[in-house]
């Protein structure tokens, strides 16, 4: 054989080898997001040990990070995040917070499923309307299943809302208490019971407290993300976010 003959070889073996795990890169990158960071306050992390994934948010270089399946977002004393899911759908997270989402969106529409598995801390959101999806926040004594509402959830089990319907079951024992307008509800340490009520509305203005650290002066804005599905075809989704106004 060649020496010229030899070294075409050894490149194709090269080539051959480290293509081995390009199929698994491809995939992980062609994975359509669950969400992005529209805005935060430092300190924020993502994190994902499945595929390496460690960043420390930039307020230069990180606007707009998408999070993916499996992507954990923690914030430190005074950090604070503005999650803006697919489906429009907004998580503000609170300081000393951690959240891991998990779910899927389809390729060709905005059907998705969401969870959010809360670790620690506090969370709002402002769900949209789900259709036949599932939006859900779990904790680990509680389960809230979504439709179109606006609520916080608090990682200790305590639930609430402004406006709609949340369902609260107790992981354990499988209790189910439907929430409307102004009640609560609190799932035990061990996830047996469920105890509701009804909020004053001072109550109610304590629990929305900090709430607008992420919404002062902001205007709607569509912005469009790109992907390539897993078949290479290049994807567009629109997504209805806020920024600040320049007033």
């Amino acid at each position: 054989m060649s020496i010229v003959k030899k070294k075409l070889y050894a490149i194709i073996v090269l080539l051959v080898v480290a293509g081995f795990g390009l199929p698994e890169i491809a995939r992980a990158q062609s994975e359509r997001p669950l969400a992005i960071v529209k805005r935060f306050k430092p300190d924020v992390t993502l994190r994902n040990l499945d595929v390496d994934k460690l960043i420390n948010l930039d307020l230069e270089e990180n606007k707009g990070e998408r999070l993916f399946d499996g992507d954990s977002l923690a914030t430190n004393e005074e950090g604070f995040a503005l999650v803006v899911f697919m489906d429009a759908s907004v998580a503000k997270v609170k300081p000393s917070s951690l959240l891991i989402l998990n779910g899927a969106v389809a390729t060709a529409s905005k059907a998705m499923n969401t969870r959010i598995n809360l670790k620690n801390g506090e969370i709002f959101l402002n769900v949209e309307p789900q259709g036949g999806n599932d939006f859900e926040v779990a904790t680990s004594r509680s389960l809230a299943s979504v439709q179109g509402t606006d609520f916080g959830s608090r990682f200790d089990g305590f639930v609430w809302v402004e406006e709609g319907q949340v369902d609260v079951t107790a992981l354990n024992s499988g209790q189910t208490v439907s929430l409307f307008e102004q009640m609560y509800a609190q799932v035990d340490e061990q996830g047996n019971n469920v105890e509701s009520g009804t909020l004053t509305p001072e109550e109610l203005d304590d629990l929305g407290e900090g709430y607008d650290e992420m919404e002062n002066d902001l205007i709607q804005k569509e912005i469009i993300l790109r992907f390539r599905d897993q078949n290479g075809q290049l994807r567009e989704v629109r997504v209805d976010v806020f920024e600040e106004s320049d007033n």
